[in-house]
């Protein structure tokens, strides 16, 4: 995801107080509250460990690890190149 996770200012979680009070204190929100990303559906921050967004109820996807399938792809057909010139060698 474009723009991940970035730095808000203390100030922008002025009013979050009021949202959910058993949600993160405005102290919580200050000390860990770097951490968003932007829910691609509502355009809203959400925290970076949420797996559902609390404004619009769309499921967000982890983000992949791991080896692109290009990559595995590309490494295949490198080995049977070796392989292939090795035999008929």
């Amino acid at each position: 995801m474009a723009g991940r996770s970035h730095r808000r200012d203390p100030d922008d979680f002025a009013g979050l107080d009021d949202i959910d009070p058993d949600g993160p204190s405005r102290e919580d929100l200050e000390k860990f509250g770097d951490e968003f990303v932007t829910c691609p559906e509502c355009g809203s921050l959400v925290y970076d460990q949420a797996e559902v967004c609390q404004s619009c109820g769309r499921a967000l996807e982890a983000e992949e690890q791991g080896i692109p399938m290009w990559a595995i792809v590309a490494g295949a057909l490198v080995v049977a190149a070796f392989v292939g010139a090795w035999i008929i060698w």
